[in-house]
């Protein structure tokens, strides 16, 4: 199983091609009987056990939704009989042949982001690891020690002096430093959650078409790559974040 790096850096037929290995360890995560035990009970005999994990299942089925959007796309543009539905595996296999046409298409970079959110999402499920960042060194004097916390992790314990470092303050500063990063939406959004920020990549492509109270789009590309993937600043992605962020709070306290 490939870890979050290599799927972040995959290709759209890539990231296709991870899908069915991926369902079908979700799969297995699904039908695993995890045990709870009930609020104030200690003992092994009043385990209950949980008949299947649902986030493992919600990421099977949105998977399953986006193969079969694309393939569909294949379908109505060729005016080919109504494809019955078919699994991820068989889904998976139907695609390959359509590489050249999928690259191509004017709804790639969106099929890519919804795949590679999606497969991310399916690692986390699954028993692996969790992805560990860089936050600097310790800060007290003499330690130094390197500090590796998992992503989403607010505080970090250093492992040599025990004392506690602030990572979302950190990531914060760190974030602040590269707000001219250009790059396109997925890596962007990716950037945003590795530090903590809370935000998806559904909620940033609609930001995207979305209009303000001024009929001006919330979100712009600042230019293009060579593949012509479309760019965007991590500042004005995370600016369009806070200002989400705060007219909801708003509306909370209306």
């Amino acid at each position: 199983m490939w870890d979050s790096r290599e799927v972040r850096s995959a290709s759209l037929p890539d990231l296709i091609r991870m899908c069915a290995p991926l369902v079908k360890e979700l799969e297995v995560t699904v039908l695993r009987q995890d045990a709870t035990t009930p609020q104030g009970e200690r003992r092994s005999s009043d385990a209950v056990p949980m008949m299947f994990r649902i986030g493992a299942a919600e990421v099977v089925d949105e998977i399953t939704v986006v193969l079969r959007s694309i393939l569909g796309a294949w379908v109505h543009e060729q005016k080919r009989p109504v494809f019955r539905m078919l699994t991820v595996p068989e889904l998976v296999a139907s695609l390959h042949p359509l590489r050249d046409w999928v690259v191509k298409h004017q709804d790639a970079e969106a099929w890519h982001d919804r795949l590679l959110e999606q497969c991310l999402a399916g690692l986390g499920q699954i028993d692996i690891a969790p992805e560990r960042v860089f936050a600097g060194t310790c800060p007290s004097a003499g330690c130094g020690v390197e500090l590796w916390p998992a992503i989403g992790e607010d505080v970090v314990v250093c492992p040599r002096c025990e004392v506690q470092v602030d990572v979302r303050a950190r990531r914060r500063e760190g974030l602040r430093r590269i707000e001219a990063y250009e790059a396109p939406l997925s890596r962007v959004v990716d950037t945003l959650r590795a530090a903590g920020e809370q935000i998806t990549y559904e909620q940033a492509r609609k930001w995207t078409t979305r209009r303000d109270a001024h009929d001006r789009v919330m979100l712009n590309a600042v230019g293009q790559d060579q593949r012509g993937t479309r760019l965007y600043r991590l500042g004005d992605v995370r600016a369009v974040m806070m200002r989400t962020t705060r007219r909801k709070a708003r509306s909370l306290r209306a």
